[in-house]
């Protein structure tokens, strides 16, 4: 009798061991409620432009957004925008970032809930569009399931206002193109998981491009026919065809979770580097595949080819070093101390510079000695660094700002205000403006190097973080 009950109790046990391997597996292998809520979907952004700057200022508040199927459906989006003509005259602004189930459009509908006039120094009322302040836009347009676009609207205010009271916005709309591919710029959104395009030569979002999850490290082959983004959530790399403006392969990066990227000066090797693996991978691009896994030191941050000697730099945060990787064997031949946190690393006249977060100072490190040489401290913490025009380098900083940095003698000549929590950066000589990437306040700052003046400001995705640009 105990014998059956024991039989009994083992089974009942082994039941419940069951049933819970069972609620376990279906928890690690259930799709999150975002995955739940993004299938099936693409990503949308609107885009808001002024070209002219009008001769008074008209204010208009939207309160929601809709979209109409092909069956005559309307999807209603979650919209609360106000907007000034004054405020973005001759410049763009996002208007909303959304996702849209995967079909045919035909229609866009704005709710606008206030409309205002300023002229002669006072304010009207502006009468609404009816019904109920509806405005309409009539617009055919496919959405893909995974992919990523831009509407661009270019307002004229000068043309929105009729027999003096009633207010009709005057809009013409477009679909994302890109017709000119070697003046465009590429931006990482970490947050939106996508890539934005801007055309530099208007500081103008064009297109955007959906990749995988947390896109941070970001690369243009020197032929300007792909683009390498480290996608650090889903542990892979993306390559973009720029004249598709899509992924076309995906690259696995064997469990790894990438950051940043490096490509070698003929484009046939990309190093990535795992800082929550302590290694880079080293990485085919004819094949696509990783061929190798080079161990360095811990929580590898910045990496930086040197086409010239042949050398791969790893700054590792947490060992508070600098790894020199030769490209021929593969093989950490040098480690050079640093000050504490390296991450950001530039090559400028035969040194090599390396911002120390930890230690709010630059450590310059003699190419080939591979010795630090001197040490130039900073005001505020450093974030990232590029070498520069004329001699110098520019170090984004915590405060919100960039320095200019003169380096034949190791002082700040200048300091430009930016936006929220600036990082990386990237240099364009030819128009000679410095792009610089805002985490937090989700845009691009735009510097003219000639007059050392904040020029614009690009409204990017959520949580920019890596920016390239195809080479002229």
């Amino acid at each position: 009798m105990r014998k059956r009950i024991a039989a009994k109790f083992l089974v009942f046990r082994l039941i419940i061991v069951v049933l819970a391997l069972v609620s376990i597996a279906a928890c690690i292998f259930e799709p999150t409620s975002k995955e739940l809520q993004l299938t099936n979907k693409g990503q949308v952004f609107f885009y808001l432009s002024c070209s002219q700057k009008p001769t008074f200022d008209i204010s208009f508040s939207i309160s929601g957004m809709s979209f109409m199927n092909k069956e005559g459906k309307w999807i209603d989006v979650a919209v609360d925008k106000c907007i000034h003509s004054f405020g973005f005259a001759q410049s763009q602004i996002k208007l909303c970032e959304l996702h849209l189930p995967a079909g045919k459009y035909e229609r866009i509908r704005w709710t606008i809930s206030e409309a205002k006039l300023e002229k002669y120094g006072k304010i009207f009322s502006l009468v609404l569009p009816q019904p109920g302040g509806n405005h309409f836009f009539d617009m055919e347009f496919s959405v893909f399931s995974g992919e990523s676009f831009a509407f661009f609207a270019d307002w004229n205010p000068e043309e929105s206002v009729f027999d003096k009271y009633l207010f009709r916005p005057k809009m013409i709309m477009r679909k994302q193109s890109i017709e000119i591919k070697n003046i465009l710029l590429y931006v990482t959104n970490m947050g939106s998981n996508c890539v934005t395009v801007i055309d530099r030569q208007q500081d103008r979002v064009v297109a955007t491009i959906a990749v995988d999850q947390s896109p941070m490290g970001i690369v243009v082959s020197p032929d300007g026919d792909k683009i390498y983004v480290a996608n650090f959530d889903t542990g892979n790399i993306s390559v973009i065809d720029t004249d598709l403006n899509r992924v076309i392969n995906t690259i696995a990066n064997f469990g790894y979770s990438p950051a940043e990227l490096a490509l070698s000066g003929d484009g046939l090797t990309l190093y990535a580097t795992n800082p929550d693996s302590d290694n880079i991978s080293v990485i085919d691009t004819l094949s696509n595949t990783a061929t190798d896994f080079i161990s360095v030191g811990k929580n590898p941050a910045g990496i930086v080819f040197d086409q010239y000697r042949r050398k791969v730099y790893v700054a590792n945060k947490a060992s508070n070093s600098v790894s020199i990787i030769d490209v021929n064997t593969s093989a950490v031949e040098d480690t050079v101390t640093v000050g504490f946190n390296p991450t950001g690393m530039a090559i400028h006249q035969d040194k090599l510079y390396v911002i120390n977060v930890g230690s709010n100072s630059i450590s310059v490190i003699d190419i080939p000695s591979y010795s630090v040489t001197k040490t130039i401290l900073l005001s505020q913490k450093p974030m990232w660094l590029v070498s520069g025009l004329s001699g110098r380098i520019y170090v984004s900083n915590t405060g919100n700002e960039v320095s200019f940095i003169y380096t034949s003698m190791d002082m700040t000549t200048g300091n430009i205000s930016v936006g929220d929590l600036p990082s990386q950066m990237v240099v364009e000589s030819l128009r000679r403006k410095l792009y610089v990437v805002n985490t937090l306040s989700e845009d691009l700052s735009v510097i003219d190097l000639t007059t050392r003046r904040l020029k614009t400001a690009i409204q990017v995705g959520r949580g920019p973080h890596g920016i390239a640009m195809i080479e002229e």
